[in-house]
């Protein structure tokens, strides 16, 4: 079993993660789904840094990022 890699989503309903093996194409796609799904509703999704602070913003799925943070937009009113 390799490493696993995670997207943590943060929204109103808390912390929620995806977990794949990225030697698994069946889970990478599970992943790059959720991936997708979620920019398609405006998250904003960052790479994680060494100090686990947000890094880069990831404008597509890389299945060899080791951690992702998707944070919900934020509404206005």
């Amino acid at each position: 079993m390799g490493s696993m890699h995670e997207i943590a989503v943060m929204d109103r309903t808390g912390d929620t993660k995806t977990i794949w093996d990225p030697n698994k194409p069946d889970e990478i796609e599970m992943a790059k789904q959720t991936f997708d799904r979620l920019k398609t509703k405006g998250y904003a999704i960052f790479t994680v840094g060494k100090n686990g602070q947000k890094d880069e913003v990831m404008h597509k799925f890389d299945p060899k990022a080791e951690k992702m943070i998707a944070v919900a937009p934020i509404a206005g009113g």
